[in-house]
């Protein structure tokens, strides 16, 4: 679930999805408490990746980047703070997604996997990459 999460940069909680697992009122207000408390955090992970994606781009982009003591003495922090950025991101979405796992009930849960992995195929098929 959470790698199918991460990879379609999609919230369920926010899909039509969600109306198919017949949540009560405490269900969703609890989804929605959580995703609030992380949000902060989830946004802060994700520009930290997309900024360390750009210091590596730029690196790549450089003109003297074919000089290769210079180029790996450079890429190294540069490739450390990438990993770092997406550890961070996919450990903080990890954490919601157990919290959020946990409101379920087990019958909710399995039609949310099934559920998503059809609006996963209906994706594949889209030329667009997801925001």
């Amino acid at each position: 679930w959470v790698g199918a999460q991460n990879a379609a940069n999609m919230p369920w909680w926010t899909s039509d999805v969600v109306h198919d697992l017949g949540l009560t009122p405490a269900q969703t207000q609890k989804i929605h408490r959580i995703v609030r408390s992380y949000r902060d955090r989830l946004f802060d992970a994700r520009n930290n990746v997309q900024k360390a994606e750009a210091a590596l781009e730029d690196l790549l982009n450089d003109p003297e980047a074919n000089q290769a003591g210079a180029n790996q003495a450079a890429a190294k922090p540069v490739i450390d703070r990438l990993a770092e950025a997406r550890a961070n991101s996919t450990r903080v979405f990890t954490e919601m997604s157990i919290q959020l796992r946990s409101v379920l009930t087990i019958d909710q849960w399995r039609e949310l996997r099934k559920r998503w992995s059809e609006v996963q195929k209906t994706r594949k098929g889209d030329t667009q990459i997801p925001p």
